[in-house]
């Protein structure tokens, strides 16, 4: 008799353990609160023709089985497209990342120097500790160009001073790339050597025509025809662990039928999802819940007729007298993601929290919000405005906190009885993993399923989604 495998969320981690598992013979069914879109932040929102990426999405990986799974589905629909993103800096566009070149060209001399000094004097007296994102950029950059490249976006993004953003989202997000790296990318491009060494340079990835939602679209009918089950626009209430048979209750808000399975998988954000754990957890953790913080965005899409004004997949605004953070344009992801030629889309993205003052404008209040900030920043846009959209993305980036390493640990200690329950992706682990790595996630929890025992942890799934042998967890669990 087969097995039956519950999971919430239908984003990158619970559709691919989702697909894998119904393709082994697993009963699937899937719970997604969103009642229109799967993929999570990974989907495709479409509208008048016009289709939306919301957040960017590289398809990028190191891992050859990650590849080799969305290469097989899309087939023919996935493009190789070139990275382009700059810095707009002071009305010039700069390099991202940093390039020397930029520094010394673009850069006002007396500025540079101040940047060299400042690295210089970080190289004579390191400092002792790495406590904070500030600590981390500061050690690797100076001072200088911390202040000037990193303070105010990332405050912008995070909402809150580097000094309380944990050093690993830094080590996490920004790998091991650092001034002296840089300067050897600057090098090896003027002696004409291709190198990828640092993914955070990386110069080609490979995209879908139709965005990143085109993927997981696909993949549900895949989950549909090997027998599985989604359902859309539905939350869970509760999730009841019943010790006798080894068994999982799932209530429906709104429901009263009760939904059994033999395993629990979770990509749902993993504060919310451990309130609704039965039996509870203890009280000391339960009190860290609350803690568990989020940073959302709201992306406003502006729809124009005209020509393209610049080459970028997106432009990072270094600008503290307005709140956009950053602008997509569509078109250059993939030439499919507009209408026709004619038809160019910007998505300038904005940081806030789910249900702040700035979450709650009326869209139209954000729609004339952006348009002056495009003046003030005398981006030359210049086209023939024809519509726009408001999309919002609540908990969309797990925030690290300077005690999140703490408090997951003890959530991994009281979990470790529940040899059943599997947390995965992005919000399930709380992790702020790339796409790739959320489909990781859910490859190797899918191998634990195989095996009858957990024999991977997804937590050590890292930046490069990778996993250590090593780091096995212990195999009588």
């Amino acid at each position: 008799m087969s097995k039956t495998v519950l999971i919430i969320g239908a984003g990158p981690a619970g559709l691919t353990s989702g697909l894998l598992l119904a393709q082994q013979g697993f009963k699937v069914q899937i719970f997604e609160a969103d009642p229109e879109y799967v993929g999570g932040l990974s989907k495709t929102v479409k509208h008048n023709g016009f289709l939306f990426d919301i957040g960017g999405h590289r398809f990028y990986t190191k891992e050859q089985e990650v590849q080799d799974f969305w290469q097989k589905i899309l087939g023919s629909e996935i493009m190789i497209r070139q990275r382009i993103s700059r810095i707009y800096y002071k009305k010039k566009f700069l390099s991202y990342p940093l390039q020397p070149v930029d520094l010394l060209s673009k850069i006002h001399p007396f500025e540079s120097l101040l940047f060299t000094l400042s690295y210089l004097k970080t190289l004579i007296s390191p400092r002792k500790e790495v406590l904070h994102f500030e600590d981390w950029i500061t050690s690797r950059f100076g001072k200088k160009l911390f202040q000037t490249f990193f303070k105010s976006y990332t405050e912008k993004v995070w909402g809150r001073d580097c000094r309380e953003i944990s050093a690993d989202w830094a080590a996490q997000r920004i790998n091991n790339l650092n001034f002296l790296k840089i300067l050897k990318k600057f090098i090896h491009q003027i002696l004409g050597i291709k190198s990828n060494d640092v993914k955070s340079l990386i110069e080609e990835f490979e995209y879908p025509k139709k965005g990143p939602g085109q993927l997981w679209e696909l993949v549900v009918e895949k989950i549909r025809e090997a027998g599985g089950i989604i359902q859309m626009g539905v939350r869970v209430k509760n999730c009841q662990f019943i010790p006798a048979d080894q068994t999982w209750k799932i209530q429906l808000e709104g429901a009263n039928e009760v939904v059994i399975g033999d395993h629990l998988i979770s990509s749902a954000p993993l504060g919310h999802f451990l309130s609704c754990l039965r039996p509870e957890l203890n009280s000391k953790i339960l009190a860290e819940l609350s803690e568990f913080k989020y940073r959302g965005f709201i992306t406003l899409a502006l729809m124009f007729k005209g020509k393209n004004s610049f080459p970028d997949n997106w432009i990072y605004i270094h600008d503290e007298r307005v709140k956009v953070a950053r602008i997509q344009n569509y078109g250059n992801w993939s030439e499919h993601m507009v209408p026709s030629v004619e038809h160019v889309c910007y998505g300038l993205e904005f940081f806030c929290q789910e249900n702040d003052e700035f979450w709650n404008l009326p869209d139209q209040e954000i729609f004339e919000l952006a348009k002056k900030e495009l003046k003030l920043l005398d981006i030359p846009f210049g086209h023939e405005e024809i519509d726009f959209k408001v999309i919002r993305s609540g908990k969309a980036y797990p925030v690290y906190d300077l005690n999140y390493g703490n408090r997951l640990d003890m959530i991994k200690k009281e979990l470790e009885p529940f040899s059943t329950l599997h947390l995965i992706g992005r919000s399930g682990l709380h992790r702020y993993n790339n796409q790739d790595h959320s489909i990781k996630t859910a490859m190797i929890t899918v191998e634990n399923i195989l095996a009858g025992k957990k024999i991977y942890s997804p937590w050590q799934v890292n930046q490069d989604a990778e996993y250590i042998e090593e780091m096995k967890v212990n195999e009588s669990i």
